[in-house]
């Protein structure tokens, strides 16, 4: 095809094909562009899949009547002895507090843990022989350290579970940003590791495989929060059937069921 002026490359109402333009309308809003996803919501993301609708209405409901009472534990993570739990988990959840969001979030009511304090938690004293762990690492470095972590612990990556935060409920431009960027971050990734050896095809009583996918779309938590989207417990809830669940600096594992630490 041979382009002889550029009218196929302008936007909004001058272009031949007129589209919408998130990224421009992001500028000069602020509205981040994964605002207008739609169906992002756990009561509505299934409505034109009853089946699947149908399972996760059973699952949910299942969860619910075998969960356990939680159990919590206020402590140092960098100097307790996990060993003494005394314990072997099916799943960790891993939120470390990462200096990364002193720069990006505007933390500084927090002690933040660099990546070798990271690395030294001995997860892999407490992990059963097939098991799954779940870490959260921000959205730069972290990617490469937080491999080098799994590795360290004994596991494998074998998921990349991205949250794309929206900004629905307070638009804007981030208030903190880095240094020289150009862009602004407005995502988190959460690393899945797997420990031992677990088959889909005949392993059926430990995992439910393909039934979340591997993305979050949910609001941002907001300026100086730490916090995690909640969405992250479901997906663990529905993949690993295992009950024996640990969070390590979390802000609870389930809603029922599973030990929670944290400082």
């Amino acid at each position: 095809m041979v382009y002889t002026d550029s009218s196929a490359f302008l936007k909004g109402t001058q272009s031949a094909n007129p589209h919408n333009d998130y990224c421009q309308h992001f500028v000069d809003t602020g509205q981040r562009p994964q605002n207008f996803i739609r169906d992002v919501g756990l009561e509505d993301r299934f409505e034109e899949y009853p089946k699947l609708r149908e399972l996760i209405k059973l699952k949910d409901e299942l969860i619910e009547e075998t969960a356990t009472p939680p159990m919590y534990l206020k402590t140092d993570l960098l100097s307790f002895e996990l060993r003494q739990l005394r314990s072997e988990f099916d799943v960790i959840l891993v939120e470390p507090p990462l200096e990364e969001y002193q720069r990006t979030l505007g933390v500084t009511n927090e002690r933040f843990w660099n990546w070798d304090e990271i690395m030294g938690l001995q997860l892999d004293q407490v992990a059963a022989h097939r098991s799954f762990v779940f870490l959260w690492c921000g959205s730069s470095d972290g990617l490469d350290k937080g491999r080098q972590c799994l590795r360290k612990w004994g596991f494998r990556r074998c998921e990349d579970i991205c949250w794309i935060k929206t900004n629905i409920k307070n638009p804007g431009h981030n208030k903190n940003l880095e240094t020289k960027a150009i862009f602004q971050r407005t995502k988190e990734h959460c690393l899945m590791g797997i420990k031992g050896t677990v088959r889909r095809s005949v392993d059926g009583d430990f995992i439910h495989a393909n039934v979340d996918i591997d993305l979050i779309i949910a609001e941002d938590p907001g300026y100086g929060s730490l916090e995690k989207a909640k969405e992250i417990f479901h997906i663990i809830e529905h993949f690993c059937l295992g009950r024996r669940s640990y969070a390590m600096h979390g802000a609870g594992f389930r809603k029922q069921g599973g030990s929670d630490m944290g400082d």
